[in-house]
């Protein structure tokens, strides 16, 4: 048996198997060659299904049971014959190309790489060296194949709902639910699951049978990172509207409809945020003030001015994106990226679109202790990664010659001092003395003059009292309001509009 492919090999490099169109009356017979064979030991297998009929899908899945980190699969919701679609699954040096009833031809195969290893330039027919370029594209910069005959159904366009996964399996089935029970009829689902090892993929796959034409799926053999489960979505959506659903979250029926209508009617938008609720792992449900105190349409220089104070919206799954506002508006690879990349994106909108607000909390956002939120939250990154984003932020809105906002800076560094109080109650609140000690000493750091915010003098006496005083303290700092938790709405940014309830 082949063992688990090993990706940085410089004397073994890894070859991608990469089966497509592949005939099913063949399939199982390919499949056994190449799981039986050494000659070319360091392999993975990538299955691309494009609406197969003929037993092909279900021949994979069952070896997909004995080889779950070998193979990764992709099925398709309509038939889409464009390769170029699923060249940035692969993680192997070489690529090897499978179609119809293309042999698998180790001996053969072996000649070409040993070729390649010793010619770069070379390439054969069905041997090609793989282009790094096409691996991890930044989000958000990749143009989604946009299908036509789908975009429109009764007027209504298409709405793309991109799901990404990792063991969430407890809350996937309320998610997808959620999903398919939008009054929105013209949607679409690209569901991504990164290797999970809980019951995610069995789910998933019950929900694409029950649901023909509306799902694609895919399943990385591992791990690769949030970057490339993302991407493997954002590769083959084809809607005029999208968004990032976390799949431990859950929509209200009609989040697509109003965001939609809304949108809609307001073309200079470039997304529309909703409202939320929280709900926890046990599905209780707890209801917060919205951010503002109506439903508008924001300037968006306005609107980047807030983001620099303020993230507005806690949760990606907030947000419903027009897709061709998108393009070339992210900014990856560092730090802020990875936890505040749509951060970022609707920063960038801002400087060139308005947005929509929806005072409804029509999302529910899941809190509980594996999410990101909550490892952000221990790890100080709450803090360090906005320190790091509003400095990208302030240069970004200078570019723009957005004065307001870039001006900020020193206001925004100075709330993040204040922050960090907030956060040490919360920590506190939550039975974490490590990480509140930490968040009030970062305070200081940050802002020297937070010694004068009464909140910081509390905390001072907190550490120095003993454990009465320190119980008494706490009661009376997770009573105040705006502390622990935020409290009260805002009146939008000047030059909004009110939103009239378009679909009443």
């Amino acid at each position: 048996m082949l063992n688990d492919p090993v990706v940085n090999d410089p004397q073994n490099p890894l070859v991608s198997i990469f089966i497509f169109k592949y005939n099913g009356k063949y399939l199982k017979q390919c499949l056994d060659t190449i799981l039986d064979q050494n000659i070319i030991s360091n392999i993975e297998i990538l299955y691309v299904d494009d609406v197969s009929t003929d037993g092909a899908w279900e021949i994979v899945l069952k070896y997909l049971q004995d080889y779950p980190n070998l193979i990764t699969v992709l099925r398709n919701k309509i038939s889409n014959g464009a390769i170029d679609n699923y060249l940035h699954l692969m993680k192997g040096k070489y690529y090897i190309t499978l179609t119809q009833e293309d042999a698998f031809l180790p001996e053969y195969f072996s000649k070409c790489i040993v070729a390649m290893e010793s010619d770069p330039l070379l390439g054969f027919d069905k041997v090609k060296k793989r282009r790094t370029s096409i691996v991890l594209q930044p989000p958000f910069n990749v143009k989604p194949v946009l299908q036509n005959n789908l975009r429109q159904i009764h007027g209504k366009p298409l709405v793309s709902i991109t799901i990404h996964n990792f063991n969430y399996g407890r809350f996937l089935r309320q998610c997808l639910d959620s999903v398919f029970a939008q009054t929105y009829e013209n949607i679409e689902v690209c569901f991504s699951d990164n290797g999970s090892t809980d019951n995610s993929w069995e789910i998933a796959l019950e929900f694409y049978d029950r649901n023909p034409g509306k799902m694609f799926i895919v399943r990385n053999r591992k791990n690769f990172g949030a970057d490339a489960n993302v991407l493997n979505n954002l590769m083959n959506f084809s809607g005029k509207y999208f968004m990032l659903l976390c799949s431990d979250d859950v929509l209200a029926p009609d989040f697509v409809a109003k965001c939609v209508e809304t949108l809609e009617a307001h073309p200079t938008a470039g997304y529309a945020m909703v409202h939320r609720a929280i709900i926890d792992e046990y599905s209780n449900v707890t209801e917060e003030p919205p951010f503002y105190n109506t439903s508008c349409l924001i300037p968006g220089p306005e609107q980047a001015a807030v983001y620099m104070l303020a993230a507005v919206n806690p949760c990606i799954s907030q947000v419903l994106y027009r897709t061709n506002c998108t393009y070339g508006k992210s900014s990856p690879g560092s730090l802020s990226a990875r936890w505040y990349g749509t951060r970022i994106l609707d920063f960038n909108l801002c400087c060139e679109y308005d947005m929509i607000y929806l005072k409804e909390p029509l999302l529910l956002h899941r809190l509980h202790a594996n999410n990101d939120s909550s490892m952000a939250s221990e790890n100080l990154i709450e803090v360090i990664a906005p320190y790091i984003l509003q400095h990208q932020l302030s240069e970004t809105a200078s570019i723009y010659n957005l004065e307001k906002a870039a001006g900020r800076l020193s206001q925004a560094i100075d709330k993040l001092g204040s922050l960090c109080l907030r956060y040490s109650v919360r920590s506190l609140c939550t039975k974490n003395e490590t990480a509140a000690k930490r968040y009030f000493y970062l305070s200081l750091a940050l802002s020297p003059q937070v010694v004068e915010n009464p909140v910081h003098s509390v905390l001072e006496n907190y550490w120095r009292g003993d454990a009465d005083d320190r119980r008494r303290i706490l009661d009376a700092l997770a009573k105040e309001d705006n502390l622990a938790t935020r409290s009260v709405s805002y009146d939008p940014p000047p030059g909004s509009i009110p939103l009239e309830a378009v679909w009443s």
